[in-house]
């Protein structure tokens, strides 16, 4: 009976994508076609903003990866704030009216209204998809197209509301000279598909429940998986909210269970969409929310991928923090976060202490500063003190070809200074659980402890479905010892550093939006290997330093 089951839900994660795709209902009649110029770019991650959460980023049309590259500073783009939705309601015909709206609005109005419901449409689906969107289906205003995917959306039962959707996604890798983590002199060529289902049941204005299943596999490869590849059909997310308070004063709502965290620009909590499984965590957490500030509270454990079998949440693994993340203040968008990390495995423990700001000045200029403070016990008989810094200023520029948007950034990370003691519980700074793929390049040699990263990233729109994104980096060692991997292990603990120079990376990746639901991603990267690889015992046994990185992905949501 087991088997029978098994072999049922593969077929229906197999047959959903199919509909998805093949079931793509026309634009209603006397509907406008989707106008793009408002191009999203794509990061290579989700950054998507939790409606109950502004801590949490927005990006729409993007996969998990490699397929999305939103613009750092640009969290809210064309993303209409909670006071805008609620005040274009405030004069709608009713509902189901397809009318151009009542006589007291302009033809203007009627239009800015109708481009905020197609903004919308675009933005539905978040880095998380239990803040997933479609309001926009019941907007009298929402002029645009229509997927067969829609009817499964906002479904209303005489027990409450539901909707059912999910994903599918898969990538090619060809990976040359780097195959498992860092510079191995290993190649290889494979497939990774991904398929996530979601039901999220709203039984009234109080309580919530929300499932998803994820089921991750590698296939063609030569060399193991790596740990982040392969999740025979797990659960992601279930848990349940309880609304506690909802008025003037604010909404206060519990979440008890299974749940994906992401905060702010994902430099230290992210689910890391670019892997083929998702990160989660097991436990509570509170989301308070009174206009544009909002305060998260949560106490978690890890939950530990288990490839074949189900995955379990770690009691020694411990994960607890608030995140407090305030709009619209003289200086931007203001973060602050405490994150406490246990590890009992490895046997540190870790408070980290952080602020960013986002924004643009009156004259255009971009900005982009986090930091954060980390202190506590180290693995070793240290105490531990270590800290990151992330700088960048931006531009958007308007030429008569293209209108590119610039960033140059420094991102800073420090290392354990004695070579003796590296490891993955040592004096660096530890980047606990981010999206290290959007920032130290798309390879994902380094991860952010003892290194200095100086890149530049531009990305433009090239058609009104084409976006191009180029980023070069150079890497640096902070201290003399040794690099580390994007799961924090020193990359050689043997031989130390003779050199600080690790190298040069290149990224280019090509996004095509086929349209709000379908995505394309083309990508290379190439690195040339810097010093530090030359020293004997550090070179590859193949001795051929550079390593490249070619990737093609398609992802449809449903």
């Amino acid at each position: 009976m087991s088997v029978v089951l098994y072999r049922c839900r593969k077929l229906l994660i197999a047959a959903f994508p199919v509909l998805a795709i093949a079931g793509l209902s026309p634009v209603p009649a006397g509907a406008q076609g989707i106008s793009e110029s408002g191009l999203e770019t794509v990061f290579v991650q989700t950054n998507a903003q939790d409606s109950e959460s502004v801590a949490e980023l927005s990006n729409p049309n993007s996969s998990a990866d490699p397929s999305e590259l939103q613009q750092p500073a640009s969290d809210d783009d064309f993303d209409p704030t909670d006071q805008q939705l609620e005040s274009s309601y405030q004069t709608m015909p009713s509902a189901g009216s397809r009318s151009s709206g009542p006589a007291c609005l302009s033809a203007a109005e009627v239009k800015e209204k109708q481009a905020a419901a197609m903004a919308q449409m675009k933005n539905a689906y978040a880095g998380v998809f239990y803040a997933n969107n479609f309001s926009y289906l019941e907007d009298p205003y929402y002029n645009g197209p229509r997927f067969f995917s829609d009817h499964f959306k906002n479904m209303h039962t005489r027990y409450g509301t539901l909707s059912l959707g999910g994903e599918s996604r898969y990538r090619y890798h060809n990976e040359r000279n780097f195959r498992g983590l860092g510079i191995t002199g290993n190649d290889d060529t494979f497939w990774l598909t991904r398929n996530r289902l979601y039901a999220d049941w709203h039984i009234n204005e109080t309580f919530r429940v929300y499932a998803e299943t994820l089921d991750a596999n590698s296939g063609g490869e030569v060399f193991a998986p790596r740990p982040i590849e392969e999740n025979d059909f797990d659960i992601q997310n279930l848990f349940v909210d309880v609304k506690l308070l909802d008025g003037p004063d604010g909404s206060l709502t519990a979440r008890i269970g299974r749940q994906e965290l992401l905060y702010g620009a994902q430099r230290t909590v992210s689910p890391l969409d670019w892997a083929n499984t998702r990160r989660t965590f097991q436990g509570v957490r509170g989301l308070y929310k009174k206009g544009d500030t909002s305060i998260d509270a949560f106490w978690t454990e890890l939950v530990r991928v288990d490839p074949k079998g189900s995955d379990d949440v770690s009691s020694q693994i411990q994960f607890y923090g608030t995140y407090l993340t305030k709009q619209d203040t003289a200086l931007g968008t203001l973060e602050s976060y405490y994150l406490g990390s246990d590890n009992h495995i490895a046997g540190f423990s870790e408070h980290t202490i952080g602020s960013r700001v986002s924004g643009a000045t009156e004259r255009g200029t971009l900005y982009d500063f986090e930091g954060a403070y980390q202190f506590g016990s180290d693995a070793t008989p240290d105490r531990h003190s270590a800290g990151f810094f992330t700088a960048g200023l931006g531009r958007n520029i308007e030429t008569n070809l293209f209108s590119p948007t610039v960033w140059c950034y420094w991102d800073h990370a420090s290392g354990e200074k004695d070579f003796n003691e590296v490891s993955v519980g040592d004096g660096g700074y530890d980047h606990l659980y981010p999206l290290a793929h959007k920032y130290l390049g798309f390879m994902d040699l380094f991860g952010r402890r003892n290194i200095d990263d100086f890149n530049v990233l531009a990305q433009t729109p090239l058609t009104e479905k084409i976006s191009l994104i180029l980023w070069y980096h150079y890497f640096r060692l902070v201290e003399e010892t040794t690099p580390y991997s994007v799961v924090m292990t020193p990359y050689n603990d043997t031989t130390q550093a003779q050199s600080k120079d690790l190298g040069h990376e290149i990224d280019v990746l090509l996004n095509y939006n086929v349209n709000p639901r379908n995505n394309v991603v083309l990508g290379y990267s190439h690195f040339n290997a810097g010093d530090y690889y030359e020293t004997p015992g550090i070179r590859p046994a193949n001795a051929n330093n550079n390593a490249d990185f070619f990737y093609f992905q398609y992802t449809t949501r449903y």
